[in-house]
Order: structure tokens, then C-alpha cells, then sequence
């Protein structure tokens, strides 16, 4: 009889241990953040190296900038002081070369980072003052794949195509793929399941362990957490202002709420507008970091003193890093402590 209590109760501290993205799936409504505040930039002027910063990443001790609009796709900093290293990346048919990279990071795993570039994924390792860059095709083939990201297990998940009635498409290492994860409403009142898909389009980034990812509506105060299998497991709406009742039918009256988001071991960070297309263009307001844990909660807003497109995280030093698509001449710093 001890022994058998002594095996219940081994196994319920085994199951409080596991990660918080194992949870039962739940539909929850939030007001606001526990906690919200405004950050002022420290701006750090740089030599004309960058054209349109699209995406950042930090990896060792450098920030690593992705520009859309350069011959070289990749400016790496000094992320102490921002001075400019050494910039990697050229575009060509190489096996090394970029034909064309995503701005949204696949995945980081054992010190090397992930970047999609068209049907390829890209190794990004850095070393003794310059860039390794190793290619991998993916088990499955598709002359696309949006929003891809790296889960546990070798498998990854990337967004099904347009007009299909789910929203994520898994893909094992055996080559075999399975369509999951159902929309939130049904075509009806879009017209077209084109057009329901693309008002509810989405960014995501994966917890590191890959066992689930955070998927957030772009058009929509609505977040969703997803296991590794495409279970559902939060269902997250954020009743806080700015909101719409619901997405509208007209793609221009649509809000842009997240811009960007990045995933770390406790932690999920969006870069958020929250503005309406005619606001966006008046820059009537600056943007603001957003902070929730794995389990769906708001914990933290915090206002920007300006305008950024894209953001890496130093959650060790408590750092924001930001650049804005159209000011190519600066990058800048928040303190978030």
C-alpha cells in the first residue's frame, strides 16, 4: 500500500512538472494586462549599411538584422554597443546563397538559427567573425510554405494554402502532412472561404522545446496556443481596447494589431499597432510590446516612445531591440527593467 502511494504520488509531481503547453484546451476572456507602462528609446546612430530592416534576431553576442532590399541580406552588430561587424548573405543559387528569405524566423536549436528561404530552410551560425550557412530540404515538398516554423520531434507546421478549411498544415519527418486546427467562423459571411482566410491571417512562434506555438490573428484581439499534434489547447480572446466586435468583411476597415512576435521559455512578445489602415498611415500612435505567458495571460504592455516594424528580446539584460522598415540610419534599445 506505501509503495503504492509513493508511485501516485511520484506521479503526480511528474505531471505538475510538465510544461504548461500540455494543458487541456480552454476558451478564455481577458480585460487587461497586469501590468502596463511606457519605455523610452536609447537610439544608436549606425554607418549606411542597412536598406529596409525587416526582421531581427539576436544569436551569441550579435544582432543580426535582415534587410529586404540589399544585395547582402544580413548586417550583424555588436548587440553590446551596436557597432557594425561584418554583414553575410548574398543573394545567389548557391548552396550557401538566399534566393529569397522570410522575415519570420523558422526556429533557433543548439545555437544556430533558422530562416526560411523559399522552400529551403537556411542554418545560420556565427563564429569567429563570420557566418555559417548549411541548407536542409524539408520532408515535404511545396514550391511554399507560409509562416513556417521548426516543432519537436523534426516535424514543423506552416500555414495550409488559401483556400483550404484549415488554418495549419503539420508536417512529420516521414513525409506524411495533415491539415488542423479549425477557423474560428465559417465562410459565410466573407463569401468565399478565400476570403474568410484571409481576413483571419496570423503570425506565430514556437515555444523553443517545439512541444506548441502561439498562433495570433493579425486582424483579430484573438490568440490561439497549439500543441505539437495541432491540438488546441487556449483559446484566447483580449476584450481590451482597441477592438472590433469581429474582423470586418472590408479588408480596409481591418485593424493591424500584432506586427511581429518572438517565443521564449516562459514568455510569448508581440509587436503590436493596434491602429486602423488610416492611423497606421498618420502614425497616430507608436506601437507597444505585449507580454503573455504560455498558459494565455496578458502580464505586461509597454508603450513605445516611437515608431518600430520589427523586435528581438534580451531577456537576460532585459532589452527591447527595435528598427523601423523606414529609417534605415538607426536602431534603438528599451530598458525594460
Amino acid at each position: 500500500m506505501r509503495m503504492m502511494q509513493r508511485n501516485i504520488f511520484t506521479l503526480l509531481i511528474a505531471v505538475g512538472m510538465l510544461c504548461s503547453c500540455s494543458r487541456q484546451e480552454t476558451t478564455e476572456v481577458y480585460t487587461s494586462f497586469d501590468v502596463t507602462d511606457t519605455l523610452v528609446a536609447d537610439v544608436h546612430r549606425i554607418p549606411p549599411v542597412m536598406l529596409y530592416p525587416r526582421s531581427m534576431f539576436l544569436t551569441n553576442s550579435c544582432l543580426v538584422v535582415f534587410n529586404d532590399k540589399m544585395d547582402t541580406c544580413f548586417q550583424v552588430f555588436d548587440k553590446a554597443g551596436l557597432r557594425y561587424l561584418y554583414s553575410f548573405g548574398v543573394r545567389g543559387e548557391g548552396p550557401s546563397d538566399f534566393r529569397m528569405p522570410s522575415n519570420q524566423l523558422v526556429g533557433e536549436r543548439s545555437g544556430r538559427t533558422y530562416v526560411l528561404d523559399v522552400n529551403e530552410v537556411k542554418g545560420i551560425s556565427l563564429a569567429d567573425g563570420k557566418a555559417v550557412v548549411t541548407a536542409c530540404k524539408l520532408p515535404v515538398q511545396r514550391n511554399y510554405y507560409n509562416g513556417l516554423l521548426m516543432l519537436a520531434d523534426s516535424a514543423y507546421v506552416c500555414e495550409t494554402d488559401f483556400e483550404e478549411e484549415k488554418e495549419y498544415l503539420l508536417i512529420r519527418p516521414d513525409g506524411t502532412a495533415e491539415q488542423q486546427v479549425d477557423y474560428p467562423e465559417t465562410p459565410d459571411r466573407f463569401g468565399s472561404v478565400l476570403a474568410r482566410n484571409q481576413a483571419y491571417g496570423r503570425i506565430a512562434a514556437a515555444h523553443p522545446s517545439g512541444e506548441c506555438f502561439a498562433s495570433f490573428y493579425t486582424s483579430d484581439r484573438r490568440f490561439r496556443i497549439i500543441d505539437k499534434a495541432g491540438r488546441l489547447l487556449r483559446d484566447v480572446t483580449l476584450d481590451i481596447a482597441p477592438k472590433d466586435d469581429r474582423i470586418p468583411v472590408e479588408p480596409d476597415k481591418r485593424r493591424i494589431y500584432p506586427l511581429a512576435v518572438c517565443a521564449t521559455e516562459q514568455y510569448i512578445y508581440t509587436l503590436n499597432l493596434d491602429m486602423a489602415p488610416e492611423e497606421i498611415r498618420e502614425q497616430k500612435s507608436y506601437p507597444s510590446v505585449q507580454i503573455f505567458s504560455w498558459e494565455g495571460k496578458p502580464l505586461k504592455r509597454l508603450y513605445l516612445d516611437r515608431m518600430i516594424s520589427s523586435f528581438a528580446i534580451d531577456e537576460k539584460e532585459q532589452t527591447i531591440y527595435g528598427v523601423f522598415a523606414e529609417n534605415e540610419d538607426e536602431i534603438y534599445t528599451f530598458d525594460m527593467l
